[in-house]
């Protein structure tokens, strides 16, 4: 599935990010110097990283590719636990196992991490996080890996609609046109003229759906809550709602499998670390190109452990919706960029009438 956008939640490497008007990108000018975060002492995890002797831009970026590795791994295990255990029990190992996780490494700051100025959008941006989970396991039980991650990265598209409807943002008609295109994508993928198709298949599309709102309520809820924060906020809510059905469908995991169940929450905590550092550390769009990535390591995963492998009308498709992300991502890009110059340029001119 699209590990990174239902786990990691990077919503700047899909474009996403908020598109500040002019006197909001003035100020970001005027204060970069006095935002940037003062020095701390190091945590535990943060010493697996900070060692490292790579350039900023080159570590932030295997860092990145490292953590959509993970990803994919966490969801090679929920595939397999899948086909064994209750979709209920899958996530709620996913959940239960990274709150644990949170809770080993950073036991002084547990108080801490519930601070929130906007508790009632985070609970539910968090609820919207595990229905995207849900969908996505689901998906994993029934259809191959690579057409789930596939499908996926049309989530950057669904924000582009989104922020129209909601956000009021006005959208070119290229990228719309890339939109449609990418849907066009998705439906190469899903082939809904064959037998093989059912109302199982758009399980994926409901999994994209709630990343894109989620991608969306981020925007609203940013500068409420550290990164940190919010990544509690996404296990603690996930875990207490996949607790709620399990005495009814509970199986005795064996003990291999509670590995496995185990595995999934400290590879994906890790994997949510690996992308904040590497944000910390690298420019965006510097690593926006590199999500796709993800699906190599999706048909791999596929073809060696389910003995999956991907067909022409899958490729195709999976291209186009590349191809349309990251136009949207190019058009985007180069609209902040010129944001930027003009609110520099507006800088020297109010400087030059003083």
């Amino acid at each position: 599935m699209h590990f990174s956008h239902g786990f990691g939640y990077s919503c700047r490497l899909c474009g996403c990010e908020p598109k500040p008007n002019m006197l909001d990108m003035i100020d970001a000018v005027q204060q970069e110097a006095t935002d940037r975060p003062l020095a701390r002492p190091l945590g535990r995890l943060d010493r697996l990283v900070e060692p490292l002797t790579v350039e900023g831009p080159i570590r932030g970026v295997g860092l990145y590719c490292l953590a959509l590795l993970l990803f994919v791994g966490m969801g090679t295990l929920a595939k397999t636990l899948a086909g064994i255990y209750p979709i209920e029990q899958v996530v709620w190992g996913r959940y239960f196992f990274h709150v644990l996780l949170i809770l080993m490494i950073f036991p002084r700051r547990i108080a801490s991490l519930f601070k929130t100025k906007r508790l009632g959008l985070q609970i539910t941006r968090s609820v919207v996080v595990f229905a995207a989970t849900v969908f996505g396991f689901t998906s994993l039980s029934i259809m191959p890996m690579a057409e789930v991650s596939a499908i996926g990265y049309v989530a950057p598209l669904m924000v582009t609609v989104l922020s129209i409807l909601i956000l009021k943002e006005k959208v070119g008609p290229r990228r719309l046109l890339a939109v449609a295109i990418g849907f066009v994508g998705v439906i190469a993928i899903l082939r809904p003229d064959q037998a093989s198709f059912s109302a199982w298949s758009l399980l994926p599309l409901a999994m994209a759906s709630c990343y894109a709102t989620f991608m969306i309520m981020t925007r609203l809820i940013r500068g409420a809550a550290p990164p940190l924060n919010s990544l509690f906020y996404t296990a603690i809510v996930g875990a207490v709602v996949a607790t709620i059905p399990l005495p009814f469908i509970w199986q005795n995991p064996e003990p291999i499998h509670w590995l496995m169940f185990a595995g999934m929450g400290i590879v994906g905590g890790t994997g949510h670390f690996l992308m904040i550092k590497a944000f910390e550390q690298t420019e965006a769009s510097m690593i926006a190109p590199f999500v796709y990535t993800e699906l190599l390591w999706s048909i791999i995963a596929g073809a060696i452990f389910f003995g999956e492998v991907p067909g022409i009308g899958m490729l195709i498709g999976a291209f186009v919706i590349m191809g349309s992300g990251m136009f949207i991502l190019y058009r985007e890009q180069r609209a902040a960029a010129e944001q930027r110059t003009a609110a520099k340029n507006q800088i020297a001119a109010d400087e030059a009438a003083r």
